[in-house]
């Protein structure tokens, strides 16, 4: 009944757009090691009890209502599910793979009604998941940030179904009520508490809702960016310890009463520190790039140092290093900072700098050495990434053809550039890709913005192609061009030739592409003695076949000609001459004088520098047969 409950509920809301945030799965060594600890610590004996699923990565909450930009997650089933693109289709832990019962978090469930004035009870703590190890700090301190989140919200506030976590840490100087293991025989304390709370109050969907505690609750009914119903501010756990002596902490969630609706908790990335470290961040970074990475130009970082010890140092000496240049790639970094009194931080901002240079990843350094409380010479250093930034770019083709007048889809995608972006068609839509008809007029703009403010604009015509028409199958001497072989369709056209001679599929070399002459194709070649089949095909994907036969055409010479500008009879045309490239022609006057020759004749003459009358000509072809008569040239 609870379940049904809940999906009912459900339905009631839009499923949530999660293009943000993205959780990998990963091993107990790479969730300690990797991800978790920071300046000043050092883990080792790394144990890990539950499914596999229920450890995970998350990244990608910055610009997201969840506290935490990335970090470890615990969860009760699987830590995936708080990227699912609907919220309500998440695995469960496998079959098998759960695992129940755990003395103390019972014990922490069932402590909270009686802290808040309630009478629920938690009857089993069940899909454990129990991540421990031990490590030695250089400080005299350790902490780490988390942030508490639950489906049970805030459905099932004040009842049985109470999922609860707890940090249990334990070593020397450290008495406490929870089970703690042999080499630390004095107990552990949980140090997962709701701050400043008389007496210590552990946090769950009961003790921190939008009711009590409401300042440290988060609503989120709608599932925007992460698959939880609500969650805790970002809160701190700490403690005090000794320098280099080994310690133990059990950081363990489980689901109450139940196996449905999970909880997570998750840690901080790299938050896991002693008292004196340097960390660095980056601020409202875009969910693609990668951790600790500004953008050249358009997205900055910070480095955070830690005062080392509170009474004694207030003076810390900063070295630089890296492959980044200052002033070059970033603004300029001190080399040294000044504690006021009583501050225990100090940030650094850094912001990149544009160069317009492709040069890769590159980083910066910064470093300090200090006397730790093991009263040991120690040094800290944090990193920061620089990746290049290139405006973005964008190539939309130069016409859409709507093929059988049907609807289109341009994709706008570009390149380069840093997601998430922004578009805006002239049409009204908001995406990469847009469907355009002949609705959408002659043409289409789009903007398209990046992250960084980049903006590029394109746009292309609509184009509603006529149809397809091929010309009739026709006969040509050899070197003249084809007929217009078809019009209409969408262009440009492909074209296949085939080339036959006696029926035998010959090589035919195209040593002269074809053209669109007047809205047509045009094919011209020298061409050899057979059939040609030309293959034309337009955008659209429409083809049409045009058969030609070319063969050695008859030389006929006219007797007149006429070159007076009316576009008629312009030329002293030789019909069946381009079939002999090389043929010489000498025209003569009445005196026997040259008025013109060419040694490869093209019937390019049209007498530009001759007057009317009657003159002689002498063709020698180029197989070396002779033709010689009278033209007469006449412009009236």
């Amino acid at each position: 009944m609870r379940i049904l409950v809940i999906l009912s509920v459900f339905t009631f809301f839009p499923a949530s757009l999660l293009a943000q945030i993205t959780v990998q799965q990963v091993t107990p060594e790479e969730a300690v090691q990797d991800i978790l600890i920071g300046e000043g610590v050092e883990a080792f004996n790394i144990t890990y009890t539950g499914s596999p699923i229920q450890l995970g990565f998350m990244q990608g909450a910055d610009g997201t209502d969840f506290p935490i930009p990335e970090g470890l997650i615990l969860s009760c089933a699987d830590a995936a599910n708080v990227a699912e693109p609907d919220c309500f289709t998440g695995n469960d832990v496998p079959f098998g793979e759960g695992v129940s019962g755990d003395p103390d978090l019972l014990e922490i469930a069932n402590d909270v009604p009686g802290l808040i004035g309630q009478n629920f009870n938690v009857s089993a703590v069940n899909d454990l998941c129990i991540l421990e190890f031990d490590f030695v700090a250089t400080g005299d301190s350790v902490k780490f940030n988390y942030a508490f989140g639950s489906d049970e919200y805030l459905e099932w506030v004040n009842s049985s179904f109470n999922d609860i976590f707890a940090f249990f840490l334990s070593g020397p100087g450290i008495t406490g009520p929870y089970d703690s293991p042999p080499d630390f025989p004095d107990g552990a304390i949980n140090i997962a508490q709701l701050p400043d709370s008389d007496p210590p109050l552990p946090i769950t969907v009961s003790s921190v809702n939008d009711q009590l505690n409401s300042e440290f609750y988060i609503d989120n009914v709608n599932n925007v960016d992460i698959c939880q119903d609500g969650f805790t501010v970002t809160l701190e756990a700490s403690a005090q310890v000794q320098c280099g002596e080994t310690y133990h902490i059990k950081l363990a969630i489980a689901d109450g009463s139940d196996t449905a609706l999970e909880s997570i908790v998750v840690l901080e990335a790299g938050s896991f520190t002693t008292s004196a470290t340097i960390s660095s961040s980056v601020p409202d970074a875009p969910p693609s790039l990668p951790p600790l990475t500004m953008l050249e130009g358009c997205v900055d970082g910070i480095f955070t140092v830690f005062r080392p010890n509170v009474d004694e140092q207030d003076t810390l000496f900063l070295e630089l290093g890296g492959t980044a240049t200052e002033l070059d790639d970033y603004t300029e970094i001190p080399d040294f900072v000044v504690f006021p009194d009583g501050e225990l931080t100090l940030d650094i901002p850094v912001s990149s700098l544009p160069d317009d240079l492709v040069e890769g990843l590159e980083f910066i350094t910064l470093t300090y050495d200090y006397t730790n409380a093991c009263g040991e010479q120690d040094t800290v250093i944090a990193q920061l990434n620089i990746q290049d930034y290139i405006p973005p770019s964008i190539d939309l083709p130069a016409q859409l053809n709507l093929c059988g007048g049907e609807a289109q889809t341009v994709d706008a995608t570009p390149e380069n550039g840093f997601a998430p972006f922004t578009y805006e068609w002239s049409t009204g839509g908001s995406g990469a890709t847009e469907s355009l008809s002949s609705n959408d007029g002659d043409s289409v703009f789009v903007s398209v913005s990046d992250y960084c403010g980049s903006l590029v604009q394109d746009s292309l015509a609509i184009i509603i192609p006529p149809p397809f028409v091929p010309t009739d199958s026709t006969e040509l001497c050899i070197g003249e061009s084809t007929p217009v072989l078809a019009t209409g369709g969408a262009a440009p056209y492909t074209v296949e030739i085939n080339w036959f001679v006696n029926g035998e599929l010959q090589e035919f070399e195209d040593d002269a592409p074809p053209f669109i002459d007047e809205g047509g194709y045009v094919f011209t070649n020298q061409f050899e003695e057979g059939l040609f089949e030309f293959v034309v095909t337009d955008e659209c994907g429409l083809t049409e076949e045009i058969v030609v036969e070319v063969g050695t055409c008859v030389t006929e010479i006219p007797n007149i000609f006429t070159p007076n500008g009316d576009g008629t009879n312009e030329n002293f045309h030789i019909f069946g001459l381009e079939g002999f490239p090389g043929s010489r022609l000498v025209v003569y006057n009445r005196w026997g004088t040259v008025v013109f020759e060419d040694d490869n004749y093209r019937n390019n003459w049209n007498a530009p520098d001759v007057s009317d009358g009657v003159y002689y000509y002498v063709l020698t072809r180029s197989d070396d047969e002779q033709f010689s008569g009278t033209v007469t040239i006449k412009r009236d």
